[in-house]
């Protein structure tokens, strides 16, 4: 094993590596877990990452786990934006419809956390897997207006031992057979749920009063001690907050990775041109900034992109500054971007619902869901039981609304919309739209000079009327459930931009060149040796939650990268 932890700056892992199999550009769920496997299988992997590390001795071979520079502190992560994307220095943009000119807002647009681990150590670890029916919209719903459905290059079947795989590998609670819509599974959960929260006992009680489902929600959180990880002490910060005990299982594969001693990372490295040879199909090198702002390089045989939809799509783009961008024969770079259409169902209740014990959500139901093509039952998504936990946005709430003095403290006293708050939040299907788009704004530029992505975006009549059916059905479980009074939150509440950070397609994948942008295992079409491994691959978003999809995903690409044959059998191997 090479000599570990790293003394240098701005690097973790073997420092003396200067050749690799592999260079993968971003380290969160789809990135870290695609390094592992090329890692234990004895190839010298690259990773680049814009954001900081916060994991102290993440590449420490000692017993244990890294300490991280997380705590349940509203301050230093959501004030003060600890690990957020700064949306002063490196903003995005915003536009409807082209209709609207070059943008209508400037600033944070879906951004998700720059850290080592990215945005997977930030979520609160909710991995329910998809349907089957998911993989087949395309033919199910057929020609719907306006949008642009799609089968999978795969179905289910052929992914289900990758998700098994992945819930091992970071480690999943559950419970087998709660959820009577999940489909089949080859094995058990690896953890038997957690304690659940007393919102949930309180809407399970009134969902089940409707004839609704609730079950224990699948989360990369530790119910009991889990490969050196200690269990869950349910200290009630999780949406949006790093572990400090290490419960979740967000760093897991990359640790892993490390410790073989296969692996370099290089943080507060930003990844900004892709170069290619004289052909224009083999990737030979990528350029980036290092952490003093001076042009670097790294090459690799393979390269994998795993820095979200939207950057990873902007890198393609920057990639061929004045062209259609890198790998775009089709056209379809950057396209099909979705988010989850989230209807929130908000519940005031006269008891306290105590949300500042617990993870942040540990029960559900997939009832709305739906069937494709019943009426009765339209495509909406799993619904999340949550509350509030967090004291100084409860408090913030309240001083927007103008109370002050003795006011104040009588709203910081009663909380309405602390302590006595419940939501339900329907992840709620996008459908694909041509013209939703991630592409370069010919305007605005980032602190380092480079133009910043454009996301054009707007709602399809398709989960809009999702929306409609299922908001009324969630104000009367509300209703079953006690609260006193009940509403549907507005679509944007002031911000114009979709509320989910579940952000998925732009590299679409498929069988056919001039249709998609990858194959069935996530490799450009158009290029030799670039895949992708986050969440751009996706044809359709589901309903659900959809990091575990990214994951197992990101397994078989870079299972088949070193096995083509059997990509399965390479993806679990041990750490030596």
């Amino acid at each position: 094993m090479a000599s570990l932890p790293s003394r240098v700056p701005n690097v973790l892992g073997d420092t003396s590596l200067d050749r690799f199999d592999a260079v993968v550009i971003g380290s969160g769920a789809g990135g870290g877990i695609a390094t592992r496997v090329l890692a234990t299988s004895g190839l010298k992997v690259c990773v680049l990452e814009a954001g900081n590390n916060y994991w102290l001795g993440l590449d420490d071979p000692k017993d244990g786990m890294p300490i991280p520079l997380f705590s349940s502190d509203e301050v230093k992560m959501s004030a003060r934006e600890l690990i957020q994307q700064q949306a002063r220095v490196e903003p995005r943009t915003f536009r409807a419809s082209p209709a609207d000119g070059d943008r209508t807002f400037v600033g944070e647009v879906n951004g998700l956390p720059k850290t080592v681990g990215g945005g997977f150590g930030h979520a609160d670890m909710k991995v329910p897997r998809f349907a089957a029916f998911d993989f087949r919209l395309g033919t199910l719903l057929g020609d719907v207006p306006g949008a642009s459905f799609a089968d999978w290059p795969l179905d289910y079947d052929e992914l289900e031992p990758f998700y098994a795989a992945a819930e091992r590998l970071i480690g999943v609670q559950g419970a087998a057979g709660a959820d009577p819509f999940a489909e089949p599974r080859s094995g058990p959960y690896p953890m038997p749920p957690g304690v659940p929260m007393y919102v949930a006992n309180v809407l399970s009680e009134g969902a089940r009063k409707l004839g609704l489902h609730p079950f224990p929600y699948p989360a990369a959180v530790t119910s009991q001690t889990y490969r050196a990880r200690q269990a869950c002490n349910d200290c009630g910060f999780c949406s949006g907050y790093g572990c400090p005990i290490n419960a979740k299982g967000s760093i897991a594969p990359l640790r892993d990775a490390l410790l073989t001693g296969n692996v370099q990372v290089r943080y507060n490295a930003i990844a900004t041109r892709l170069v290619t040879d004289a052909s224009g199909r083999r990737v030979t090198a990528i350029e980036y900034l290092d952490p003093d702002g001076n042009p670097a390089s790294v090459s690799g045989d393979r390269v994998l992109l795993a820095a979200s939809s939207i950057e990873s799509a902007r890198l393609l783009l920057l990639s061929d500054l004045g062209g259609p961008g890198l790998g775009n024969s089709s056209g379809l770079v950057g396209r099909n971007l979705m988010f989850h259409h989230q209807t929130i169902g908000v519940g005031i209740y006269r008891e306290d619902m105590h949300g500042e014990r617990g993870k942040s959500v540990t029960t559900g139901f997939s009832d709305f869901r739906g069937v494709p093509n019943d009426p009765q039952r339209p495509l909406g998504g799993i619904v999340e039981f949550g509350t509030n936990s967090e004291k100084i946005a409860d408090a913030v709430q309240y001083m927007n609304l103008g109370f002050r003095g003795a006011t104040l403290k009588s709203y910081l006293r009663s909380s309405p919309f602390g302590r006595h708050i419940s939501v339900l939040i329907m992840q709620g299907e996008d459908a694909p739209q041509l013209t939703n788009r991630v592409d370069l704004d010919p305007a605005v530029k980032d602190i380092n000079g480079l133009p910043v992505p454009r996301v054009t975006y707007t709602e399809h009549p398709f989960e809009l009327a999702a929306r409609a059916f299922y908001g009324p059905k969630l104000i009367d479980l509300h209703g079953a459930s006690g609260a006193q009074f009940a509403f549907v939150a507005p679509i944007h509440d002031g911000n114009p931009t979709p509320s989910s950070r579940h952000v998925l397609g732009t590299l679409r994948m498929g069988t056919d060149p001039k249709a998609s942008v990858t194959d069935a295992f996530g490799k450009l079409h158009d290029l030799e040796n670039v895949w992708s491994a986050d969440g751009a691959p996706l044809p359709t978003g589901s309903g659900y939650n959809p990091t575990l999809t990214i994951q197992a995903l990101a397994l078989r690409t870079a299972g088949a990268i070193v096995d083509s044959q059997r990509p399965a059998a390479v993806i679990e191997r041990e750490v030596t």
